[in-house]
């Protein structure tokens, strides 16, 4: 199982092009290491992408032959940050990082998973954050803290394989 897990969560990016299949793949595996509240499991897993992102496509590609929780993946692309109602992911694209304080605002007593592409992020409250490493290597931080305040329960296992931000 662990080396399973080295598998999913790695991924290398060409300098200077992200890999956002490798991208998807990190964010379908989050759902799987993050426990939301009762009433956010019916219906619909909503994930929304602000910003014009490559990641949307791959998320959209990912979610028809996937399920989260057993619950269909929807992946919305939206323009203002009044369209995440519902949403279990907001997913900030590099573009969008300038909108991050007004994202924390919006889903502050929500249980969204607020995810960016932009280092640093987890620094203003951001829950994950892609990073990419001096040898081109996909990781990822992670705000324990900002996660927890948006009432989701994260496991010790993804906590294990991030950069921790407490």
């Amino acid at each position: 199982m662990s080396w399973m897990m080295g598998l999913c969560f790695s991924g290398t990016l060409q300098a200077q092009d992200r890999d956002y299949k490798a991208y998807s793949i990190y964010v379908y595996n989050f759902i799987k290491y993050i426990e939301w509240p009762q009433a956010s499991k019916t219906g619909e897993f909503v994930i929304a992408v602000i910003g014009d992102s490559p990641i949307t496509k791959e998320l959209r590609i990912l979610a028809a032959s996937k399920k989260a929780n057993g619950q269909t993946i929807v992946i919305r692309n939206i323009v203002s940050l009044n369209e995440i109602a519902n949403a279990q992911i907001l997913y900030i694209s590099s573009g969008k990082s300038s909108v991050i304080k007004e994202a924390l605002e919006k889903t502050k007593n929500l249980p969204t998973l607020v995810i960016g592409e932009r280092e640093g992020l987890v620094k203003k409250g951001a829950g994950i954050n892609f990073l990419t490493l001096d040898d081109d290597t996909l990781k990822f931080e992670l705000n324990k803290k900002a996660i927890e305040e948006h009432n989701l329960q994260i496991s010790t296992t993804l906590i294990s394989l991030a950069f921790v931000d407490k």
